[in-house]
């Protein structure tokens, strides 16, 4: 049994308390640090699980060819695994966060900003193209300049984030 940590909804207010957690463990003989290690890890995993799921939709491809079926969760778990990996080398600092988010002990963003993150860096150039290499060392004055047009498919894919 883990005691339910006080809580006050405002300051001042009367101290709350949550129920308390029960875990479950068939090793007499484990200790509490690890059985706690191993309850957050598995946590970790299960986040996972629902991340594959709930946003890159793991086992709900449309596709109908026996060998597509069997490799499309394994290739988008990879892909999921490249994320994540490509996350952790990445310096947390660096990446600009709302300033309603900065959290000093940020050890690891959502897979939902990450996915956002890739969108920004693949569609980038698409999106906000190179306006300055066209410049000429004279310009006439019979000529408008030039507005940008972005692709329409890159246009759709920023459009629908």
């Amino acid at each position: 049994m883990i005691a339910p940590l006080g809580y006050r909804l405002r300051k001042g207010s009367k101290l709350l308390y949550r129920q308390p957690a029960f875990l479950i463990c068939t090793d007499p003989t484990l200790s509490i640090q690890s059985l706690l290690q191993n309850y957050l890890w598995r946590w970790d995993i299960e986040v996972n699980f629902r991340d594959q799921k709930s946003l890159l939709g793991v086992g709900e491809a449309q596709v109908r060819n026996p060998n597509s079926v069997q490799s499309q969760p394994a290739t988008a778990i990879a892909a999921y695994g490249l994320l994540l990996l490509a996350a952790a080398q990445c310096d947390l600092k660096a990446l600009k966060q709302p300033k309603w988010r900065s959290d000093p002990q940020l050890k690891r963003l959502s897979t939902t900003a990450l996915i956002n993150l890739l969108r920004h860096e693949l569609w980038n150039d698409s999106i906000r193209p190179k306006r300055f290499t066209h410049f000429r060392s004279e310009t006439s004055s019979d000529h408008n300049p030039q507005k940008p047009q972005p692709e329409l498919a890159s246009a759709v894919f920023y459009a629908s984030t």
